[in-house]
Parts: C-alpha cells; sequence; structure tokens
C-alpha cells in the first residue's frame, strides 16, 4: 500500500474539450503518483465532459463531477468536499504540468513542515516560454515575513493564483470560494488561507505552465475587469478587505496600513 501523501487535484472545466486531455496527461505522468483528480465539469456545450469520462475510465484516481454552468468557484466548491488527500493542489483545464512539479512541492512541504508551497511557473504565449519567478527564494519563512513579501507584490499573479502553490488539506479545511465574485476569487482564498498559516515555503523551480490565451479563464477575468470599470471597482474593494483581514487576524495591520491600500491601486497583470 502506497503510504505516500495524497494529493488532491481540483479541476475545473468548462468548453476544455482541445485542453482538458494535455492537462490529464500531463498529471498522469507525474513522479508522484499518488493522486486523487477531481473534474468538475461546468455545463460545457461542447465535449469536455466525454473527454472527462474517457480518464476516468482509464485511471482509477479520476472522479469526475457535472453541473449546470456555475462558474469556476462553484466548480471548485463542488469537488472540495471530496478531496481526501494531506495536500491539496489547483490546475486550471488549459494548462500543464512539469513531470516533476508535484514531487517537488511534496517534497518541500514535508521537509520544511510548511503550510503553504509558492512556487515559480511558466508562462507560456504559444510555444514562447517565459519563466516566471517574483521572489527568487528557496527557504521557508514564518506567516510574519510573509506578510512583508506580501505587501509588496500583492497585486501579482505570483501571490493571486491557486495553480503554482501547494495546500495542506486540514488547513484549507471549511474554506470555500466566493462564488459571487466575478473574478479575484483566487486571490481571496488565498487570503483567507493566509490566515491560517503559521509558514510558507519559496520554489524557484518552475511547477507549472500557465498558457495565456484569449480562451483562457484568466484572460477573461482580466477582460471583464477591463469592460466593467464599476463592477471592477466594488470588487477591488472586496478583495483589498480580503487582503486587511489577513493583516488584521495577524495583529500587524497598524504597521503595514501605509502601504497596504496601493493594492487598490493596482491593476494584477502580472508580477
Amino acid at each position: 500500500m502506497d503510504e505516500s501523501p495524497l494529493v488532491s487535484v481540483v479541476i475545473p472545466a468548462h468548453n476544455a474539450e482541445k485542453t482538458l486531455a494535455p492537462l490529464l496527461d500531463s498529471l498522469l505522468a507525474q513522479t508522484w503518483s499518488h493522486l486523487q483528480i477531481l473534474i468538475t465539469d461546468d455545463g460545457s456545450r461542447d465535449q469536455t465532459l466525454a473527454v472527462a469520462r474517457r480518464y476516468e475510465q482509464k485511471d482509477s484516481r479520476i472522479t469526475v463531477l457535472s453541473e449546470a454552468a456555475s462558474g469556476v468557484s462553484a466548480a471548485r466548491n463542488r469537488a472540495l468536499p471530496l478531496c481526501r488527500g494531506k495536500y491539496l493542489r489547483f490546475a486550471d483545464a488549459d494548462d500543464t504540468l512539469p513531470p516533476e512539479a508535484i514531487a517537488l512541492q511534496v517534497a518541500r512541504a514535508e521537509k520544511d513542515g510548511a503550510d503553504l508551497v509558492i512556487s515559480a511557473y511558466t508562462e507560456y504565449f504559444g510555444d514562447l516560454g517565459n519563466y516566471k519567478c517574483l521572489v527568487s527564494r528557496e527557504d521557508t519563512v514564518s506567516a510574519e515575513e510573509n506578510l512583508h513579501l506580501l505587501n509588496r507584490h500583492s497585486n501579482s499573479y505570483f501571490y493571486g493564483v491557486l495553480w503554482n502553490k501547494l495546500y495542506l488539506l486540514d488547513k484549507a479545511g471549511d474554506l470555500r470560494f466566493d462564488e459571487k465574485l466575478h473574478w479575484g476569487e483566487d486571490f481571496a482564498y488565498n487570503m483567507a488561507y493566509l490566515k491560517r498559516c503559521e509558514s510558507v515555503s519559496y520554489m524557484k523551480t518552475p511547477v507549472y505552465d500557465y498558457r495565456r490565451s484569449p480562451q483562457s479563464a484568466t484572460f477573461h477575468q482580466v477582460l471583464d475587469s477591463v469592460l466593467h470599470p464599476l463592477k471592477n471597482i466594488r470588487i477591488k474593494r472586496r478583495l483589498y478587505g480580503s487582503l486587511k483581514d489577513l493583516y488584521v487576524s495577524r495583529g500587524a495591520y497598524p504597521a503595514f496600513r501605509r502601504t497596504l491600500w496601493i493594492y487598490l491601486f493596482r491593476f494584477g497583470l502580472d508580477l
């Protein structure tokens, strides 16, 4: 019986018939094989569900869920109660992972006892890859020290997204995604999770292949924020609230209040 820690991977999928198979192939090719892969088809109108079912039939580690189109947050929330791993990982249906990605993150978490692992990633425009590592660190820091790092780049993908991170499922507990947010739900989730963390590990090795394209979920979220500025302002204020709550919960808000608000005027496109 495999006694290595189980990693639960949550994948929301909407109209991803052309990209879901490459993602699943990259997961099944991971050197870390002790995986639970949960795919939620979010009311796709193409063959996404059929692709997911085909992979479910050939690998017992995969479980497919299906629901009416309700958005990425609802899709993730549908899968989270079924997760049973020690660790939790998220992936988007239009991206892939390098073969050793999960093994490297688990090794770091196990070695340092970290509550969260944040890693570099590779951003792709077509076949052109660009290495992304915001802080270029290979160490583990306390929750308090991490507040300093976060404050400097709180608007960046590095801290805002889910897919370059490894979470402890026990720490995540009953945390769920805010289904009322049209974008930024990843950031809000991360801020809530960090309230429960005592240590964060950083890795310079890229663990995710993020493929930027007009069809990606992230692109649509950014486009929505540009096309609907008033809604964007309301959402940004809510996200700032989640950031502020983190610092308040750590008793650190007085020390950061003069700089924390700058988050409201940054637009989180990149590093």
